[in-house]
C-alpha cells in the first residue's frame, strides 16, 4: 500500500473480481463454433495466441482463452489510465472501470475467443499515449497496418483527428496507412443493400444495455459538437458511424467494428458527472435517477450473462435454444470418453467441429439427437437438457 494509493488498491480489486467472475462463467461453458472455427484457422492473430496457449498448457476451455482473458485485464488497465487522465479524480476513474467491467459486450469479449479484444488493446493504447504525451504512436500505427481489415477504422480516425486540428503530416500518414491496409486486406462493399441496420442497432443495444446506449450515443454527439476533441473520441464516433453506414448495404463484422467503441466509456462517465456536478443538489436527483435506470438495466445483464446456465430451468424446451451454442459439447466429451469412445459421427456439423476440440474426432459410430432415452444425458442443475444415443 506504500507504492499504490487507496484508488490504485480498489482498481485492483475490481479487476481480480472481474477475472474471477470471466473463470466462473468459463466454468460451466463449452467452446462454441465461432470459437472452434477460429481457433482452428491459421490467418488470424488470435488463433495464434490461443494455439500458443494450449500448446504450453494443454488443450481445455481455460487454456485457449487465456489470452483473451489477457487481454482483458490489459484494456481494463488502459480504461483506467484513461481515465485517469479524462476524468476530475481518481473515484471517479473506479466508477468507469466499475461500469466498462459490468458492460454486457466487455463480459462477452472476455469470456468468448474473438479477435475485437487485440484491436480494442492496440486502439486504447493508441489512445493513450495520445492522452497522456500528446503524441501520436506512429511506431505503433506502422505495425497495426498489418493487424488485420478492421483496423482501418483507427486510421479513419486519425485522419479526421488531424483534419481537425490541422495537423497535415499526420493526415497524411494516416491515409497513407488506410491506403495500405485497404490494399492488403480490403472491405467488401459490393452487392446490394442487405437490410442489416436493425440488427447492427439491435446489437449495439446490447452491447452496452439499451438505456447506457441511448446516453453513450448522446455524450459522443455532445462532445463532437461542442467539446474540445481527442483521438478517443474520433475513434469511438467513426467505429459507430461507419459500422452503421455499412451495415445499411451489407452484414458487417460486429464483432470488431462495435466493439471499438468502447473506448469512449471514460468520456461518457465525464459527462454524467459533469452534469450533475454543475447543478445545485436539489436538482441532482432526476440525474442520478437516471443513472440508476442505467444501472439497474447494467447489472440485470451482466447477471443474466453470468448466471447463464441457469436459464435452462425456465426453458420449456431446452432442445431449441440458443444456449445450446455456448454449452452441452463439453460435458457430451466426457460421457463419451467415459464409454472409451474417441470418435463419432453427428449430423451436426457444428456440434461435429466442437467435439473435435475436446478430442472427440468424426467418422466413427453414429451420435444422434433423441427426445427420450439415450444413453448420453446431459443434466443442468436437475434438468435433463440434451440426451442422445450412440
Amino acid at each position: 500500500m506504500n507504492f499504490i494509493d487507496k484508488f490504485d488498491f480498489y482498481f485492483i480489486l475490481v479487476l481480480i473480481c472481474s477475472i474471477c467472475i470471466l473463470l466462473f462463467i468459463i466454468s460451466g461453458l463449452s467452446i462454441s463454433y465461432q470459437e472452434v472455427v477460429l481457433y482452428f484457422s491459421d490467418d488470424n492473430i488470435t488463433s495464434k495466441l490461443a494455439k500458443l496457449s494450449t500448446n504450453i498448457f494443454g488443450v481445455n476451455d481455460y487454456t485457449f482463452r487465456i489470452p483473451n482473458m489477457t487481454l482483458f485485464a490489459l484494456n481494463l488497465t488502459l480504461i483506467y489510465l484513461i481515465s485517469n487522465k479524462v476524468l476530475k479524480h481518481k473515484k471517479d476513474s473506479i466508477l468507469c472501470v466499475i461500469i466498462y467491467a459490468l458492460l454486457p459486450g466487455v463480459i462477452m469479449q472476455g469470456v468468448l475467443l474473438n479477435q475485437s479484444s487485440v484491436i480494442l488493446f492496440v486502439v486504447l493504447l493508441v489512445c493513450y499515449i495520445e492522452i497522456t504525451y500528446n503524441k501520436i504512436a506512429y511506431l505503433i500505427l506502422v505495425i497495426c497496418v498489418f493487424l488485420g481489415p478492421s483496423i482501418f477504422m483507427l486510421f479513419l480516425a486519425l485522419f479526421f483527428y488531424a483534419l481537425s486540428l490541422k495537423k497535415t503530416y499526420t493526415a497524411v500518414f494516416a491515409l497513407i496507412c488506410f491506403s495500405v491496409n485497404m490494399y492488403i486486406f480490403g472491405i467488401d462493399v459490393s452487392g446490394k443493400p442487405s437490410g442489416k441496420f436493425l440488427d447492427v442497432i439491435g446489437s449495439l443495444a446490447l452491447l452496452y444495455s439499451p438505456p447506457l446506449f441511448v446516453y453513450y450515443v448522446y455524450t459522443l454527439y455532445r462532445y463532437l459538437t461542442k467539446e474540445k476533441k481527442n483521438l478517443l473520441l474520433y475513434v469511438s464516433v467513426c467505429s459507430l458511424v461507419v459500422g452503421i453506414l455499412l451495415s445499411i448495404r451489407q452484414n458487417v463484422d460486429k464483432e470488431i467494428f462495435l466493439f471499438m467503441s468502447l473506448c469512449g466509456i471514460p468520456l461518457m462517465i465525464r459527462q454524467f458527472l459533469s452534469d450533475i456536478r454543475v447543478r445545485l443538489p436539489m436538482f441532482q436527483n432526476s440525474y442520478k435517477n437516471r443513472f440508476l435506470i442505467v444501472l439497474v438495466f447494467l447489472i440485470s445483464e451482466a447477471a443474466i450473462l453470468i448466471f447463464s446456465k441457469y436459464l435452462y430451468l425456465i426453458v420449456e424446451n431446452p432442445n431449441k435454444t440458443f444456449l445450446n451454442s455456448f454449452y452441452i459439447a463439453k460435458e457430451i466429451s466426457i460421457q463419451l470418453k467415459e464409454k472409451n469412445i474417441t470418435r463419432v459421427s453427428i449430423n451436426d456439423k457444428a456440434m461435429q467441429k466442437r467435439l473435435e476440440f475436446y478430442g472427440i474426432k468424426g467418422g466413427g459410430q453414429l451420435l444422434k439427437k433423441v427426445h427420450k432415452n439415450g444413453n448420453i444425458i446431459i443434466e443442468y442443475h436437475g434438468k435433463v437438457v440434451a440426451r442422445y444415443a450412440i
